[in-house]
């Protein structure tokens, strides 16, 4: 009689709700030294990748280069792409640790191929396998789990933390390009006619290592935190308690009485048999992931991520190109100096990330700081130009502009974070976070996997022809830079309809 009354006083006292991976600063650090290492090896080759295409002789001449560049980045986002949603759902179906791991598995294994590549079809096989399973999955993976273990009150300086450890590792990757590039010619130790005719695949291969390193730490540091992995019934719980609010994955769920249709009704006597009791159960309504509202943030993230990337790709080929031709002029070791100082200013810019938040809002800091960073990205390259004919590139006037330009550029930093954000709150139930994230990413990745080829090779199309004085690719992005602008304006805090 006791041990019955104790069972039944255990039944009484379980937990209602499944329980969850709790939120820990610990997995911040992990995740932070994961997104610092695989994208650090991930970018590694932005140094060096256009003098790899020109030396390898696969581009005639310095003006072709941005087009070869441009096709290999587009193929390679386009296969990272196609990976995004079945990753997704790999990360409820297998776990999210797994998905980690296949992306350092994966980023180390194109490293170490493309480092030794001399042709155009190798190097573009061996860039998609790194970016197929690679940081864009990665990224994603990351988000989700910081999803299901975050709420509103650190959500925001988690997310900032590992948009920084981005930035950490794009700091790190020129160091590796500019000090393990043509070890034959540095180092004594190299003196091989391998290391003559594969300048590049000792930076490949250090990168490859870091990815090993990280693999560690990831198998024995991360934990699981997909829903279906920690608790197999969390799922159809979920679905079953969750309520509609633009917060609800921050509230505790509350259960829907759907057999109670009258308030003053009198109770229904039910006889105390072991028979089950048949409930006459309402079609449970079924939330769609793509509400108006969702819409609109992936349009916004859409344009959003193809100027960051349009950016992104076109800072080395601009800097590789001549002066005369609206570039920089600039070596391989000054534009790894110069992506060094981008994340480093982008980086402390991401400081107050929290304070700016907490002051205007994540959707006003959003649009604020994508007007910003879009408008100022897209006339510095003609400014820097101008000072690099003036000046030169080793005046302190153009250095201080160009600092100056980086710190302006960390604005994007915060449109990411801030789109992340949004993301987050919009989901609809807490079980739909990894497939609207992946949704996100597959987003952002198009962005990514159009922007290349097509700012690189209006870039390389204005220097050519000469069109609109050589400037017509900063009129293309000026205008992308407006309306992106102005759609941010337009978006607004969901409500509980949308």
């Amino acid at each position: 009689m006791e041990a019955t009354r104790r069972a039944e006083t255990g039944e009484e006292n379980a937990p209602l709700l499944p329980a969850r991976t709790k939120f820990s600063w610990n997995i911040v650090v992990v995740l932070f030294i994961y997104t610092a290492i695989i994208t650090s090896a991930s970018e590694l080759v932005w140094p060096f990748i256009n003098q790899l295409i020109l030396s390898s002789g696969i581009a005639p001449d310095e003006k072709s280069v941005g087009f070869y560049s441009g096709i290999m980045e587009t193929i390679a986002s386009l296969c990272s792409f196609a990976t995004i949603m079945p990753g997704s759902y790999a990360t409820d179906r297998w776990g999210r640790k797994g998905v980690l791991c296949s992306t350092l598995i994966g980023t180390a294994v194109g490293l170490t191929f493309f480092g030794v590549s001399r042709t155009l079809t190798s190097l573009i096989f061996f860039r998609c396998v790194g970016y197929a399973l690679g940081p864009q999955l990665g990224w994603a993976t990351v988000v989700t789990i910081l999803g299901d273990v975050s709420d509103s009150g650190n959500r925001g300086i988690a997310f900032s933390a590992v948009n920084a450890a981005y930035r950490v590792g794009q700091f790190f990757s020129p160091i590796f390009a500019s000090v393990l590039a043509h070890p034959k010619i540095r180092y004594g130790w190299f003196q091989s006619e391998f290391w003559e005719r594969h300048p590049y695949a000792l930076p490949c291969w250090a990168g490859a290592t870091t990815c090993i390193f990280a693999l560690y730490i990831t198998i024995c540091c991360v934990p699981e935190t997909a829903p279906s992995m920690v608790d197999p019934k969390l799922e159809e719980f979920l679905e079953e308690a969750f309520i509609c609010n633009p917060h609800a994955k921050d509230l505790i769920p509350e259960p829907t009485l759907l057999h109670i249709n009258d308030e003053t009704a009198p109770a229904r006597m039910i006889p105390a048999t072991m028979e089950p009791v048949a409930h006459t159960l309402y079609a449970r309504p079924r939330v769609g992931v793509f509400t108006p509202h969702i819409i609109q943030l992936l349009m916004s993230s859409w344009i959003m991520y193809f100027m960051t990337m349009g950016f992104f790709a076109l800072f080395p080929l601009w800097a590789f190109t001549p002066i005369s031709s609206g570039g920089l002029g600039a070596s391989e070791v000054a534009i790894g100096s110069f992506i060094s100082a981008r994340a480093i200013a982008q980086f402390v810019v991401l400081i107050p990330y929290a304070y700016f938040e907490t002051r205007l809002g994540v959707y006003r800091l959003y649009a604020y700081s994508l007007t910003v960073f879009t408008i100022s990205g897209t006339i510095g390259f003609p400014l820097l130009n101008a000072l690099a004919k003036w000046d030169g590139i080793t005046s302190l006037r153009f250095n201080m502009a160009i600092v100056v330009y980086f710190i302006l550029g960390g604005a994007g930093n915060y449109c990411t974070t801030c789109m992340i954000i949004m993301i987050n709150q919009a989901t609809p139930t807490p079980h739909d976070l990894a497939q609207l994230v992946g949704i996100s990413q597959s987003v952002l990745m198009l962005g990514q996997s159009m922007a290349p080829v097509i700012v690189l090779s209006i870039f390389e199309l204005s220097i050519k022809s000469d069109l609109l004085g050589g400037n017509m690719v900063w009129v293309l992005l000026m205008s992308c830079a407006l309306i992106a602008s102005a759609h941010s304006f337009m978006l607004r805090y969901p409500t509980c309809d949308e």
